[in-house]
C-alpha cells in the first residue's frame, strides 16, 4: 500500500482555509431543505463549474445526499489527476464531508477529509468509507469522470448558499466597552476541554439574560446543545453542555482586559476538568 504515500495530484479546485466556516454552517435541517429540490443523477465537471459556490473564499463545490440508509450527508468535492507511470488517472476529491444521522439531526455517523475515489469506486457516507461497486455507495466517480447516485441514495447540488440567513452587517465589539457585559460572551468560540473534548462553541445572550448556544465537536462535527447564565460576576459564565451522553457543567471566567479568552473548569460524571476557549475572530 506503499502508494497511498506517494500521491501527487493537480486538482483542478480547492478549497480556501476559511471554507469551513461557511461549510460548517449549513446543519442538518439545511440538507433537508436542499433535497426538496428535483435530485441529481449525476454531475460533471462542466456541471460544476456552472454552479455558485457557497462564497468567494470557497472554489469547490457542494452536494448533499441522503444515504440509502436516510442519513443526511454534506461534501465539498474537486475534480483532478493522479500522476501514474504511463498517463494521468483521473480522480475525485471528496475535501470534506459531514453525515447527519437521520434519527438524530444533531448527531453525526461519520466525518473526514482528503479521500479520493478513482473510476468504478464509490463513496458510503454512512460510514465514511470508499466502497468498490455493489458495497452501499452513496455516490460513484464513473468512468465518464461525473459523480453519480447510487441506488436509494439522493443527491443534489447547491447553487450559491441562500439555504443560509444573510450575515449580520453589524458585528458587535466587545472592546467597545472597557467593563464586562452580558453580550461580551456572545459569538464563536474555539474550546479545549482538558485536550479530550476539543471544538467550537457558539453563544448567544437572550434578551433575559440568559445564555444559549451549540458546541460543534472538532472530532465528528455532533453538535450539542448549551444553556445557562452569568454567575457570581459579570465576568463569570455558567453553563451546561448535553452531551449524547452525559453533561457537562461549565463554570468559566472571561479574561476582563481584551475580552478574547476564558478559562475555568468543567464538571462531567464527578469529575472536574479545566478548560480554555478563546474567541474566533470573524
Amino acid at each position: 500500500m506503499q502508494w497511498m504515500f506517494s500521491i501527487a495530484l493537480v486538482l483542478v479546485t480547492t478549497t480556501s482555509l476559511f471554507a469551513a466556516d461557511v461549510f460548517d454552517r449549513h446543519i442538518s435541517k439545511d440538507l433537508k431543505r436542499a433535497l426538496e429540490q428535483p435530485p441529481l443523477k449525476e454531475l460533471s465537471l462542466n456541471d460544476s463549474a456552472k454552479l455558485k459556490r457557497l462564497a468567494p473564499t470557497v472554489s469547490s463545490p457542494c452536494i448533499v445526499v441522503k444515504t440509502d440508509e436516510g442519513n443526511y450527508a454534506k461534501s465539498l468535492i474537486g475534480w483532478g489527476l493522479r500522476k501514474g507511470a504511463d498517463k494521468p488517472t483521473p480522480v475525485l476529491l471528496i475535501e470534506r464531508f459531514v453525515t447527519y444521522r437521520g434519527d438524530r439531526s444533531d448527531l453525526t455517523s461519520a466525518a473526514g477529509k482528503d479521500v479520493m475515489l478513482f473510476p468504478g469506486f464509490g463513496f458510503n457516507f454512512d460510514i465514511g468509507q470508499v466502497v468498490p461497486a455493489g458495497q452501499g455507495a452513496d455516490i460513484e466517480f464513473t468512468a465518464e469522470q461525473a459523480v453519480k447516485s447510487v441506488g436509494d441514495a439522493v443527491m443534489v447540488a447547491l447553487n450559491g448558499s441562500a439555504l443560509l440567513p444573510a450575515e449580520k452587517s453589524d458585528k458587535y465589539d466587545p472592546a467597545a466597552n472597557e467593563a464586562v457585559v452580558a453580550q461580551d460572551f456572545a459569538g464563536a468560540w474555539k474550546v479545549d476541554v482538558d485536550g479530550r473534548w476539543k471544538g467550537e462553541w457558539d453563544l448567544t445572550v437572550t434578551d433575559n439574560g440568559k445564555i444559549t448556544g451549540v458546541f460543534v465537536s472538532d472530532e465528528l462535527q455532533n453538535r450539542y446543545d448549551i444553556t445557562g447564565q452569568f454567575g457570581s460576576s459579570p465576568n463569570n459564565l455558567r453553563v451546561e453542555v448535553f452531551l449524547a451522553n452525559a453533561q457537562m457543567q461549565v463554570d468559566g471566567y472571561l479574561w476582563t482586559k481584551d475580552k478574547s479568552q476564558i478559562a475555568g473548569t468543567v464538571m462531567m460524571t464527578n469529575r472536574k476538568f479545566g478548560f480554555h476557549a478563546v474567541r474566533v475572530k470573524e
